[in-house]
């Protein structure tokens, strides 16, 4: 599974792939986090649509933060609406 899948994990998701692992305690919004600066680090350009995904729709602040951060990383123009 590549971090691109990893971002569209939902909670039960998460849940059950990290039932018996220590990741389970940092929760599924830490763990995005963390998937979303590895995407920004890495600069891909075809991170792109998934990171786009995570900004509209994840449900936590934090995720959205992150994934608009990556986003800037790998060059993508921020957009604006008034």
């Amino acid at each position: 599974m590549g971090l691109e899948t990893e971002l569209q994990i939902s909670s039960s998701e998460f849940n059950n792939k990290f039932k018996e692992s220590p990741v389970r305690r940092a929760k599924r919004r830490s763990y995005l986090r963390n998937v979303a600066v590895a995407l920004g680090n890495s600069a891909n350009p075809s991170s792109v649509p998934a990171l786009s995904a995570a900004l509209l729709n994840d449900t936590e602040i934090l995720v959205r933060g992150h994934a608009a951060w990556a986003l800037g990383e790998i060059g993508v123009p921020r957009q604006v609406k008034c």
